[in-house]
């Protein structure tokens, strides 16, 4: 499964799609400030992505983690820096 997402001016962009072994169906995508501890990693939004479907966070310019996973225990996990410009990021998922 990959996630190509992009920093929208206001947030973030992406699109979720499926490779071999991992879910047809959809995925979790999750956003959370970036903090190592997990103690202060305070989880922002999540919303559940059918495969092939596109999401968009709308954020304040700053650091953050994006992650996903699914049902077959495929996940990914980016730390993104939302800015004013448009960056595209391609993340693939990879099974556990």
């Amino acid at each position: 499964m990959s996630v190509t997402a992009g920093h929208a001016s206001s947030g973030v962009v992406g699109e979720v799609n499926s490779v071999k072994d991992c879910s047809p169906k959809e995925v979790m995508v999750w956003l959370s400030l970036d903090k190592d501890d997990y103690k202060e990693r305070l989880l922002l939004m999540h919303t559940l992505v059918p495969v092939g479907g596109k999401f968009q966070f709308y954020l304040k310019p700053g650091h953050y983690q994006l992650r996903a996973s699914d049902e077959q225990g495929c996940s990914f996990y980016q730390k993104i820096k939302v800015q004013e410009t448009l960056e595209s990021i391609h993340i693939r998922m990879v099974k556990k």
